[in-house]
């Protein structure tokens, strides 16, 4: 191998250790709590509602935007939820589950993907070895609510001080038909000033509907 043919070749091989580090490093958002129901859908839907619960209505709107579009690239029919008659705007309180659940089956979709944010931190902090990070609580029984409750995080490892901020979305599918939970999961997202933190949010939302058999 000549020196001008190695020199490429290890060009070559940092240039590709760079980019795989940068990926890396755009990875703002995990999963921290999932579940799954263990009876199957009834049926791929044929059209899917993303509703993002905020009392805002252009942000709501905006997010509703980016991650329906997510879902369409990855083989999801979704629409967004604000685009549907009688519920657009923000959305502050609890959603009358009677009225939305008709105004959705009117507008013939048969799947919802609704997102609730489910709080944040933005703080210096110390921690100890051991310690449970606290995520959230609270109990739903339809769609229209959040399911999750008491998720934590139990972390292992020495002391350390440091600047955290953090997002927690919870995302669930509900189908219109059998008028069930599907799947629903916990993520958090990390510097959120530098992530995009619906199309993050996307992304996993579209492989737990992979995962579930439902696109």
């Amino acid at each position: 191998m000549t020196p001008r043919i190695l020199r490429q070749t290890v060009q070559t091989a940092l240039l590709s250790a760079i980019i795989v580090l940068l990926l890396c490093a755009c990875a703002q958002t995990s999963v921290v709590d999932n579940w799954k129901t263990d009876k199957p859908a009834s049926s791929k839907p044929s059209k899917v509602a993303v509703i993002a619960v905020l009392p805002d209505a252009l942000m709501r709107k905006a997010i509703e935007i980016d991650v329906a579009r997510i879902l369409r690239d990855k083989g999801t029919p979704a629409v967004t939820g604000s685009s549907i008659p009688g519920l657009s705007g923000g959305i502050r309180g609890e959603i009358d589950v009677d009225v939305a659940t008709e105004l959705l089956r009117t507008a013939e979709v048969d799947g919802i993907v609704v997102m609730f944010y489910a709080g944040g931190q933005s703080e210096n902090y110390v921690r100890s070895g051991y310690w449970a990070e606290y995520i959230g609580s609270g109990v739903g029984y339809s769609w229209a609510q959040p399911y999750f409750t008491n998720v934590y995080i139990i972390h292992q490892g020495s002391g350390w001080t440091d600047h955290k901020t953090s997002a927690y979305v919870e995302s669930s599918y509900y189908d219109l038909e059998s008028q069930q939970p599907i799947w629903r999961i916990v993520t958090e997202t990390r510097d959120t000033e530098y992530a995009d933190t619906a199309a993050d949010i996307a992304k996993k939302i579209a492989s737990q509907m992979k995962s579930a058999g439902l696109n």
